[in-house]
């Protein structure tokens, strides 16, 4: 490495790491207002749903409001938790990625460090923790009606299947409970009609922030200080707008040469769009780069000799991965439901299926060396 030349600090997990925590919270919420659901409909009243269905249901109906108690108090108090901590993250590990950045910046020109953040960037920090805690009001003002439209198609749909004979109470009520639980509670629909899970809404939303946060506040220093060149980070997987301009230096502004450094422009590779150069899911951050002052990083040899044909193959392989991560998830849940139950049949029919693709993603992952198992992406959020 030269002398006279420095490279950039490339990346800070931190923020990354807390926020899922906040996303953490939705998922273990969903659980726990299921589990709430599942124990109401089970609760033995008055009335035995073999022996007189229709009283049983006209019970079950009139407990909907003792329901939605319980469920208002588990949301309060989690959302609650939820929008503190989104809001120390955002605006505690946010401010330092910016002082950070900027200090290195600094350092790398020579300049005596200010220690001091702009109001556009505590004012920016904070628009970023609105937006987020807006988008995720939404889902606690549809997930009450939620509970109480899936608790009702259980009770009116157990009660058929039990009159028509074709089940016993027992198989009925979790059978019918099964069917909902891939749906779950709905917390948001968006312009395409489609209904998302509350939790898988809520971790859209956090992630989509995070990423937000941690580029604006990469971008924010270097804006300041006149410079318009970026590192975009390189890793194993990318799409086919970003495999061009992994490891590359980039800008917002034309693509141009710099001391005999190409600069490419990412509004050519459909900077801006959902599908485009940190678009949605990209996974890419920029760090600030001053060409003849900064050098670029030294990189493993699997990274510096990836072509972009291999990183996008690489990225639609690491798909089936994530895929079967996400079926694992659904079988440890429905196997949780399952024990919520006291369903011994299911429970043994879920272990299994939970072995299963354990044993479909180890096969996975030791077929190809740049995938690892993140048993996090497995987990189970209770």
């Amino acid at each position: 490495m030269s002398d006279t030349k420095k490279r950039p600090t490339i990346n800070d997990q931190q923020l990354s790491l807390q926020m899922q925590g906040v996303s953490d919270i939705y998922a273990k919420m969903q659980i726990e207002l299921f589990d709430s659901m599942i124990k109401r409909l089970k609760e033995r009243g008055n009335a035995d749903l073999q022996e007189n269905p229709y009283v049983w249901q006209l019970e079950k109906l009139n407990d909907m409001h003792m329901l939605n108690e319980e469920n208002l108090k588990i949301i309060v108090e989690r959302t609650g938790i939820a929008e503190d901590l989104l809001r120390d993250v955002i605006e505690n590990e946010g401010l330092k990625v910016y002082k950070d950045t900027k200090q290195q910046l600094e350092e790398d020109l020579g300049r005596g460090h200010s220690g001091i953040a702009r109001n556009g960037v505590t004012d920016a920090l904070e628009a970023y923790t609105a937006q987020a805690v807006s988008d995720l009001n939404l889902i606690n003002t549809t997930l009450p009606e939620s509970i109480q439209a899936v608790y009702k198609s259980i009770v009116e749909q157990s009660v058929a299947e039990v009159v028509a004979g074709t089940k016993t109470a027992d198989k009925a009520i979790h059978e019918t409970i099964m069917n909902w639980q891939k749906k779950g509670f709905t917390g948001f629909k968006d312009r395409a009609g489609r209904e998302w899970r509350a939790d898988a809404y809520a971790r859209t939303i956090i992630k989509s922030t995070t990423y937000k946060v941690f580029n604006k506040m990469r971008t924010a220093p270097a804006e300041e200080m006149g410079i318009d060149t970026f590192y975009y980070s390189i890793k194993r997987t990318a799409r086919p707008a970003c495999s061009p301009i992994q490891g590359k230096i980039v800008t917002f502004g034309e693509t141009r040469v710099v001391n005999g450094t190409k600069v490419y422009s990412l509004y050519d590779y459909d900077y801006g769009s959902a599908g485009g150069c940190l678009g949605v899911h990209c996974g890419h951050y920029l760090t600030p780069f001053i060409v003849g002052v900064n050098e670029m990083p030294d990189l493993p040899d699997y990274l510096a000799d990836l072509t972009p044909e291999q990183a996008e193959e690489n990225a639609r392989i690491q798909a089936k991965q994530r895929a079967i991560e996400r079926t694992i998830r659904h079988h440890k849940e429905r196997l949780h439901y399952a024990n919520t139950m006291k369903d011994d049949e299911l429970i043994q029919a879920e272990k299994l299926k939970v072995r299963m693709y354990q044993n479909k993603i180890r096969n996975l992952v030791d077929s190809y060396d740049f995938l690892y198992r993140d048993y996090s992406r497995e987990k189970l959020y209770t």
